[in-house]
C-alpha cells in the first residue's frame, strides 16, 4: 500500500480519521464480529471470545504504555511543556488498562496466575514492538499516529459491540473495560486530534513520521491480534499459545 504524507495539520487527521473510517469497517468484516453479533451464537462462544481479547490487551498494555513514556520523553526540548503534560497525563490514564482487561478477563473465568505467567502471544509482542522500534528509531512524532489508532477506533467498535455482548448475557463484571472505552476514549481522541494539529502546526516535519507510525501499527494490530484470541477461543484453547508443531 502506498502511504501518502498530507503536509498540514487539518490534512493529516482528516487522513488518519479516513484510515480508521476504512478500519472500522474492515473489522466488521471478520469472522469474529460476526461471530459475536450472530444472533444465533453460543454465549459460551462469545465469553470464550471475548475472555481471550481481554487476555491480549493485558497481555501488550505495559509495554506500549513504558515504550510511550519513553517516547515523550525524546519530544524536542523546544516543545512547549503544556504539550509534554498533556502526553504524560493521557498516558497515566493509560496505565492501568491492562489490569482492567485482566480484571475482565477473570471474571469470564480466566486464570490470573496463568495469565500474569504466560508469555506474550507472537502478535501482541509484534503490537508492542512496534512501539520499541519508535523508541529505537528515536521517532517520538509516530507514537501520535499510533495512538490515535487506539484511541479512535476503541469507543468506535466498544460502543458497536456492547449491546450485542450484553445481549449474550455478559454481566456488568465482564463488560469493564468495554464500558470504559466507549465513553472516556471519545475525549482521548479529542486530546490526540489537538495534540496532532498542534504538533504538525509547529514541527511540519512530523506530519510523516505520524503517518507512518498509524501505518506500522495497522500492520499488526488489531486485527492479527484479535485474529489470535478469536483462534484460540474457536479451538477451546483457553490462552495456551500453540508455538510447537508436530
Amino acid at each position: 500500500m502506498k502511504v501518502s504524507h498530507p503536509s498540514s495539520a487539518d490534512s493529516v487527521v482528516q487522513h488518519l480519521e479516513a484510515r480508521i473510517g476504512t478500519l472500522f469497517e474492515e473489522v466488521q468484516t471478520t469472522d469474529m464480529w460476526q461471530v459475536l453479533t450472530a444472533p444465533d451464537t453460543e454465549p459460551e462462544l462469545v465469553r470464550s471470545i471475548m475472555r481471550e481479547v481481554y487476555l491480549e490487551i493485558f497481555s501488550y498494555n505495559a509495554s506500549i504504555v513504558e515504550a510511550t513514556i519513553a517516547l515523550i520523553g525524546q519530544m524536542p526540548r523546544s516543545m512547549p511543556p503544556r504539550w509534554l503534560k498533556s502526553m504524560l497525563h493521557h498516558q497515566a490514564d493509560e496505565f492501568d488498562h491492562g489490569e482492567m482487561g485482566l480484571k475482565d478477563y477473570v471474571a469470564l473465568g480466566g486464570d490470573e496466575a496463568m495469565a500474569r505467567a504466560r508469555r506474550i502471544s507472537p502478535q501482541s509482542s509484534a503490537a508492542a514492538g512496534v512501539w520499541w522500534m519508535m523508541v529505537h528509531q528515536r521517532d517520538p512524532f509516530a507514537y501520535l499516529g499510533a495512538e490515535y489508532l487506539f484511541e479512535s477506533l476503541t469507543p468506535m467498535l466498544a460502543e458497536r459491540v456492547q449491546p450485542f455482548l450484553e445481549k449474550k448475557g455478559m454481566s456488568e463484571e465482564s463488560l469493564g473495560f468495554i464500558e470504559f472505552h466507549a465513553k472516556e476514549d471519545i475525549s482521548h481522541t479529542n486530546l490526540m486530534r489537538q495534540l496532532i494539529r498542534d504538533v504538525v502546526g509547529r514541527y511540519p516535519e512530523a506530519a510523516e513520521s505520524i503517518v507512518y507510525g498509524l501505518e506500522c501499527f495497522l500492520a499488526v494490530y488489531p486485527i492479527p491480534v484479535w485474529r489470535a484470541a478469536y483462534d484460540r477461543a474457536m479451538a477451546g484453547s483457553a490462552g495456551t499459545l500453540d508455538l510447537v508443531s508436530n
